[in-house]
Parts: structure tokens; sequence; C-alpha cells
């Protein structure tokens, strides 16, 4: 949405900041601006190229949490379902909002309501606070009648994604933060106090032992190649990110590369799983065809192998298979998960048996987390202390000689 810079004076102030408002003309931000009560003084939109930046990094206007969507959802609908208007109930949420963006979206959203739209016409004018899925259930909900109903169920619905992301950062976060705790250990002791040490042993004229010999290799590969491999792989790593992005077969071999790796292949597949039966569950009920909600999953999904199984669902829908019979054969989701959608389909409860599929699934990824946290730590330290049992070899053989030269 374009951003404006906008000064407005408040009963309390002059307050100016940025804007993202879902209109064009300076004219009508000015309806935007002035709709929380104040008088505008300056309305300008940014400048094109800054304005695109700033949407892409996110610089400048915060970001909106699923955690937070989920909520403003789940307490809309409370409200509406106690009686409370929707205008009423969006003016109690603007002022209890503490995120800027979404206050400002809301407020939006208010207007909008105010000029004769529905809130589903509203939201749509939002999408970053509205995904399509959101959208069409909250229309659903004003044509049946259950508004609040349907509020809630998509409040519930971004929590449960937001459960599967952050389930995944985290089973893939630990152990890469043990890992390089470790990488950097090694270099510390190798790159600075190794050297210092086996020095000292030398200028004494101790004759050295095999393993201080060894260390003193490794150090010496630290001091002449670790600077220029590290900035070979950082290279490499800033190559692949880039070409990952322009190279669809690239994505694929990536992708198909991941699903394959020993920890990383079941996180992965679990995810995915928890993620597609999740979005099959929530759209299936809302009312959307299964079609459209197989491209949303794939629209949802940014493994490429994943995404050619799926479309390949999609592909034999169109040909007259049934939902479970297509993902089979395409191999698109775990064998369990797919049987259980089967079920759902002979018994007219597919809606019902994917999100229970998928409550499953984000039980086992947190599971997954779980288990992680308890399995590397231990193998991690098990590793760290054999390095540091080698290098505490080589430096206490040199002193022992030392001592014992001493002595004798």
């Amino acid at each position: 949405m374009p951003l404006f810079r906008f000064k407005v004076l408040m009963p309390n102030g002059i307050e100016s900041g940025v804007l993202d408002l879902p209109v064009t003309d300076p004219m009508a931000a000015i309806r935007y601006v002035e709709a929380s009560g104040g008088v505008a003084l300056e309305v300008q939109p940014v400048p094109q190229l800054l304005n695109i930046l700033a949407q892409r990094t996110g610089l400048g206007l915060g970001r909106i949490t699923r955690l937070e969507l989920s909520e403003f959802y789940n307490n809309l609908g409370m409200l509406i379902g106690a009686g409370v208007t929707v205008l009423d109930a969006l003016e109690e949420l603007a002022t209890d909002a503490k995120n800027p963006r979404l206050k400002n979206a809301i407020t939006c959203i208010r207007t909008d309501i105010q000029t004769g739209q529905t809130l589903s016409e509203a939201l749509g004018r939002h999408p970053h606070i509205a995904p399509f899925v959101v959208h069409h259930m909250v229309q659903i909900g004003e044509e049946t009648g259950q508004l609040d109903a349907m509020l809630k169920k998509s409040g519930a619905h971004l929590r449960h994604i937001h459960d599967i992301i952050s389930g995944t950062k985290r089973a893939l976060t630990y152990p890469t933060f043990l890992i390089a705790v470790v990488l950097l250990a090694v270099i510390f002791w190798f790159w600075y106090v190794v050297p210092q040490l086996v020095a000292l042993f030398q200028d004494m004229g101790i004759e050295l032992p095999t393993p201080t010999r060894l260390l003193m290799a490794i150090a010496d590969w630290f001091k002449n190649w670790f600077l220029i491999t590290a900035a070979t792989l950082a290279g490499i790593a800033i190559f692949l990110a880039w070409a990952r992005r322009h190279s669809y077969p690239l994505r694929y071999a990536l992708s198909a590369l991941a699903l394959r790796l020993p920890v990383l292949s079941v996180i992965l597949h679990t995810s995915l799983t928890a993620r597609a039966t999740e979005y099959l569950g929530i759209t299936i009920g809302a009312g959307i065809g299964v079609l459209r909600s197989l491209n949303l999953v794939i629209d949802s999904t940014g493994n490429e192998v994943y995404k050619a199984r799926l479309q390949g669902a999609c592909n034999s829908i169109r040909a007259g298979v049934i939902l479970s019979e297509a993902l089979r054969q395409n191999q698109a989701l775990d064998p369990f998960a797919v049987r259980m959608l089967a079920v759902g389909e002979m018994t007219g409860k597919l809606d019902d048996q994917a999100e229970y599929v998928a409550e499953l699934y984000r039980q086992k990824l947190a599971g997954l987390v779980e288990v992680l946290s308890k399995t590397l730590e231990p193998m991690i330290m098990i590793v760290l202390g054999g390095i540091f049992a080698l290098i505490m070899m080589g430096l206490l053989l040199p002193v022992y000689e030392l001592v014992s030269k001493l002595g004798g």
C-alpha cells in the first residue's frame, strides 16, 4: 500500500510519522489521517523508491506479528458476540492497540466502514492484516450471520500458523546456535590461545610431542588460511542466496537436499504437513473449493519439491481423482496424514479431519523441538569436550616435559 508522511494537530500536540494507507490520492489520505480526531497539517506521499524499500523491508513501518493479528480477530469476535457493534468494537481495539501500524490499520478499517463498506470489504483493502483465508472467512461470516464465530476461528487459525512456523524456527535455531558456539570457541583457541602457548614452549627449547605438533599444524592453518576460507564460504553463501532467487532449478535442488538431510528432513516434513492440513481444514470449512484450497497451500509453501508435488495433486484432481488419492499418488503429504484425510472424505467431515491432523502434527513438531534440545546438547558437548581434551593434551604434555627436566 502507498506510504504517506503526515503531520497532524492533536489535542495534546502535533504528531508526525509515516502511514501506509489504502489510497493513492493525497486528498483521500487526509480523510484517513483526520479519522483519529486531529487536523491534518501536512500529508505527502513518500517517494516511490523509498516506498518500495520500506514495504519490502518494513523499515520505518514496524511489523505486525501473527500473534497480534490472532489476538485482534479473537477479541473482535468476542466483542461482536457480546453485542457490541463493529464500529464500537474497532474503536475499543484501536484504543488498546500497542502496535502503531496495527492501530493505524484498525482506524482505516473503521473509517471505511463509516463510509458504507462492510467489514470484509474494509479488510480487503488491508491484505497485510487480512490474508485471503481470513478475508474470505469474514465474508462468509457476514453472509451467514456468524461473523463473531468466523472472527474467532480466524484468530485461532493465525495462532496455529504461528505455532507451526515458530516451532520450525525453534527446532532449527537451537542446534544452529550450539554449533555456532562450538565453532567460535574452537576458532578462539586455535587463533589466539594455542599459537601463544606453543611459541612459549618453542622458546624454551622443549621437544614437542605429537599432539602438540598436531595443534601447531592446525594453528598454522588457521593463521594462514582461515580468513581466506571464511571469505570464500561467505561469498559462496551470498552467491547461492542470490542465485536461489533467480534460478528455479537451484531452488528445487536445495529444497530436495533439505528434505534428505537426517534431522532437517523430519522437521520440514512435519512442519509442511502441519501447515498444509491446517490450510485445508480452515479453507474447506469456510466453503472454499478443494482446488483453490490446494493453491493456497502451494502459495504458503516455501519448499519447491512440495510445491511440485501439490501441483501434481491439483492436476490429478482436475482429472477426476479425489483429494486423498491425488495426494497419495503424488506423495504430496505424509502417508499417515493422507490416510486420515481419506477417512474424512468417506465420512463427509474432511474439514474437521484436516484440522485434527494439523493438531497432531503441531504436537509432533513441538515434541521434535523438545527432543532436539535434550539430544543435541549432550552430543555437541561431547564433541566439544573431545576437542578441548585434544587441546589440553597437546598443551599439558610439554609442561610435563618441562617439569621433568627441571626435576632432573
